[in-house]
């Protein structure tokens, strides 16, 4: 180590292998999302381990080996479609059926479920993003993106169902 640079190894650890064994730069936009897809599937796990409802506990689940597709759709040929998207819909309008939406803005982080799937819905809206910018260059599909849409809405239908009093909650932040 001469001039202060550690010596060259035989690996570049810049780099690293997609599926096919193709190296590219571990700071490549494609890799980018990848860890932002994972970061948000971190999340999501974390947020499932501490759900108190059943039906947040076993879609997250769901959601969490969807995301495994949403990754792989970037480093192979495998792509979301319109069956991903509609699945997500079906689940959304389930949500809706039995989550009120609040008349206002409110504070979503009351429990320990609801804040980690606040942040969760944080690092979907930022790999949505980030999928946008894919899909313009034609690495990703339109089907990723509208899917990641849809989860982030999702995501807030479920912080509502576990949070609890929200309407109380609600109306005591206004009087």
């Amino acid at each position: 180590m001469k001039s202060g640079k550690p010596e060259k190894s035989k690996k570049d650890v810049r780099k690293t292998h997609l599926l096919d064994r193709t190296l590219v730069d571990k700071d490549s936009d494609v890799i980018s999302c990848l860890g932002t897809i994972d970061e948000a599937n971190s999340f999501i796990g974390l947020a499932r381990v501490f759900a108190k409802d059943e039906m947040v506990k076993t879609t997250l689940e769901r959601i969490q080996h969807k995301m495994f597709k949403a990754g792989l759709e970037l480093v192979s040929d495998k792509r979301m479609g319109e069956d991903d998207y509609k699945e997500i819909i079906s689940v959304i309008n389930d949500f809706e059926r039995v989550v009120k939406k609040p008349s206002g803005f409110i504070l979503l982080e009351q429990n320990e479920s609801g804040a980690f799937l606040s942040v969760a819905r944080a690092v979907v809206r930022r790999v949505e993003r980030e999928a946008i910018s894919l899909q313009k260059k034609g690495k990703a599909s339109i089907w990723l993106v509208e899917w990641l849409n849809k989860l982030s809405y999702l995501l807030y239908l479920m912080v509502l169902k576990e949070i609890e009093d929200y309407e109380r909650i609600e109306f005591e932040k206004r009087v």
